[in-house]
């Protein structure tokens, strides 16, 4: 019979999410007994190390090994009360400690070394020297040893570094799935979290013991939150100043003393820039410092909670920041600046598409010079098996040869390319090369009409429009790869010109719809046999700063919509009324991007409104046909034949009132839409 610590044990190894790669480190260093390795997890509180630890003893005991653990939080933190701690017998007698450590090969587990550090000296001079290679040493802290065992002699050499980071967008939902979240409340803990282990384990305790249906407006989410943060900020929290630089950090993706400065509106930041490199929750990347994605969602929407007109001070004081910056930086920083304006705009698809947590700092995007185009191609027909046609592979070859390509390369540290994306500037020199492919084709004749053709330039380096064609990530199921081509490709938005770009997928066609581009073209028209929007994006009067911050500030130059995906969504809708579920997440032109919770009030809203014009400006014809759609969908218990009757109609009259309705409403949503955005 199973007994109760077996049964927990089988639970804690069931919910251990993410970690198979560390676990087997641990296993073959521990099989290892000639190394002289110490094994060092690190990373940021929350993140997950004491139950990696606690995964590792499991490990070690299944091999017949003794456990000698301590927690730096749990005894003294003096060199008598470590020997006791670790002493199975709770001897103080330090010579005995090393003798039963030896006997028992032992797998010695030191747990939060930050509250051990000044014991430094003693662990390498009196204890660790006099251990066999066969008595394992594993020690867990916020920041890697090798920061404070600065010694010149070999004790850092021998240090084999663990980081510990936190979960993926995947890792969060398989851990949720696990504890026995529901799809909707698992989607807001995510967001919620942003991935950090302990956060999650929280969140999900308070929806199971609470029966939480709505995470996002959780009053026990807040508190627990709170607690969260002050365990996050412990490291800054005796200096309130350095604890502002951090909640300001959370603003924005990455800063350097330049943006902490403009953020905090304090000139000299130079002492609190040192402070914050040399805390767990920052590290380092290649333009500034960043906090951790899982500690920065914490604080920063924690920060909104309490002080929601600070958060957006911050918020602008980072929008003017880097606006400024971009009117003056070069080429090369332009990219990285771009997409941290649009990491300040909070629409929840750029978040996810943009900047999900999933492997990121794995991946370099550069410029693609000598790089093998056979490999790309290969790439290319990895992601694209089964559906790329005769034409998409000869469209490949021929931009990737075309010397005016932007090619733009995503690889592996150790250099392997596992992504690409290419933008052609229209010109004389290159239309040819994308006209012959049927559906980029069609989108170029119906934007480039006899007058425009005209004024095309000869060469890439005078063209101000730009032909958005791939971005291609095989192998990438967590996004990891596509997201830094995303961020490197919203560069060449700087450039303010013309867009053009053919999606063939809904989440392409959600992002030019989010960004404000109009659909010209449909599948219908394109001449394949897959779906394919044909897109367009003018900035040549507006210009970039003036679309981005509209968009970032919630008052976007609204998308126009394909006029046959948007009825076939009012339909859907109409169909679909009384059901908030469905209205939340097939509504996605109708909706927006707005918060999925809003989403059924908005869609009913939207048509309520648009109705109320159609009549107010309609024949007799029209309100005949706005009845109609009122009796058959739009009532709590709607009925065909009860509404048929009502109108005195035959049932061919009743539907045809019915597509006349949807075609109308449509017809006016489109006619809003294109008066109310700005020009551009």
């Amino acid at each position: 019979m199973t007994t109760v610590g077996e049964a927990v044990t089988s639970l804690e190894q069931s919910l251990l999410i993410a970690r198979e790669a560390e676990l087997e480190i641990f296993r073959n260093w521990l099989l290892d007994s000639g190394s002289l390795e110490v094994l060092n997890l690190s990373g940021p509180p929350g993140v997950g190390k004491t139950t990696l630890l606690q995964a590792f003893a499991r490990e070690a005991e299944k091999l017949g090994r003794r456990i000698a653990a301590v927690d730096g939080h749990s005894f003294g933190a003096t060199p008598l009360s470590l020997v006791t701690a670790l002493s199975a017998d709770h001897s103080s007698d330090i010579q005995e400690l090393i003798t039963e450590l030896n006997r028992e090969r032992s797998v010695v587990l030191l747990d939060t070394f930050e509250e051990l550090e000044h014991l430094t000296g003693f662990l390498q001079q009196q204890l660790l020297p006099y251990l066999n290679t066969s008595v394992r040493i594993v020690i867990a802290g916020r920041r890697p040893l090798v920061l404070s065992w600065h010694r010149a002699d070999g004790w850092p050499k021998i240090v084999r570094l663990l980081p510990v980071e936190g979960f993926s967008v995947t890792e969060s939902h398989s851990y949720l799935a696990r504890r026995g979240l529901g799809d909707k409340l698992i989607d807001q803990v995510v967001t919620a979290t942003g991935g950090n282990p302990l956060a999650l384990s929280l969140a999900a305790d308070i929806v199971l013991q609470f029966g939480v249906r709505d995470f996002a407006a959780s009053s026990h989410w807040r508190l627990a939150a709170r607690s969260l943060v002050s365990r996050l900020l412990s490291e800054a929290a005796p200096d309130p100043a350095l604890v502002s630089a951090l909640e300001a950090c959370s603003v924005v993706r990455v800063f350097d003393e330049a943006t902490l400065s403009a953020i905090t509106h304090e000139p000299d930041v130079d002492a609190a820039f040192d402070r914050l490199c040399h805390l767990s929750v920052i590290k380092p990347c290649p333009h500034g410092l960043m906090l951790h994605d899982y500690v920065r969602a914490i604080i920063a929407q924690d920060l909104l909670w309490r002080r929601p007109l600070h958060h957006q001070t911050l918020r602008r004081r980072a929008l003017d920041h880097f606006r400024e910056r971009l009117r003056t930086s070069s080429a090369e920083d332009r990219t990285w600046l771009i997409a941290e304006w649009f990491f300040l705009w909070s629409n929840a698809l750029i978040q996810e598409t943009f900047f999900g947590s999933d492997g990121v700092d794995n991946v370099n995007v550069d410029p693609g010079v000598d790089v093998d185009a056979a490999q790309l191609r290969d790439l290319y027909l990895a992601e694209m098996v089964g559906i790329a046609s005769d034409e998409d592979v000869r469209l490949l070859g021929d931009v990737l040869t075309y010397p005016g390509t932007r090619l733009r390369v995503a690889r592996e540290k150790d250099g392997r390319p596992m992504g690409f994306s290419t933008v052609v500037p229209v010109c004389t020199e290159s239309i040819g090369i994308l006209e012959r492919h049927p559906v980029h084709g069609k989108l170029l004749e119906r934007f480039y009409v006899n007058a425009r053709r005209e004024t095309l330039p000869k060469t890439a380096d005078a063209a101000t429009a730009q032909y958005l064609l791939h971005v291609v990530a095989a192998s990438d199921p967590g996004g990891a790869v596509r997201r830094p081509l995303l961020r490197d490709l919203a560069g060449i938005f700087g450039l303010g010109g013309t867009y053009l770009c053919t999606t063939r997928d809904a989440l392409f066609d959600q992002l030019m719809e989010v960004c404000g581009f109009e659909a010209l073209t449909s599948s219908e028209e394109g001449g394949d046999d897959r779906p394919a929007t044909g897109w367009v994006l003018d900035l040549t009067r507006r210009g970039f700063e003036g679309w981005i911050e509209s968009i970032i500030e919630g008052r976007p130059t609204r998308a126009v919509p394909n006029p046959v995906r948007l009825e076939s969504e009012l339909q859907g809708a109409l169909v679909h009324w009384n059901d908030p579920d469905w209205l939340a997440t097939n509504c996605s032109i109708l909706a927006s991007a707005a918060p999925i919770g809003e989403r059924p009030n908005i869609v009913r809203r939207a048509i309520e409104e648009a109705l109320s014009r159609v009549r107010t400006e309609g024949s007799m014809g029209t309100e005949q046909a706005c009845r109609a759609l009122e009796l058959a969908y739009m009532k709590k218990r709607a009925n065909h034949k009860e509404a048929m009757c009502s109108l005195a109609v035959s049932r061919a009259t009743f539907y045809r009132l019915c597509k006349r309705g949807i075609h109308t409403l449509a017809g006016e949503l489109l006619t809003s839409w294109r008066s109310a955005s700005p020009a551009g």
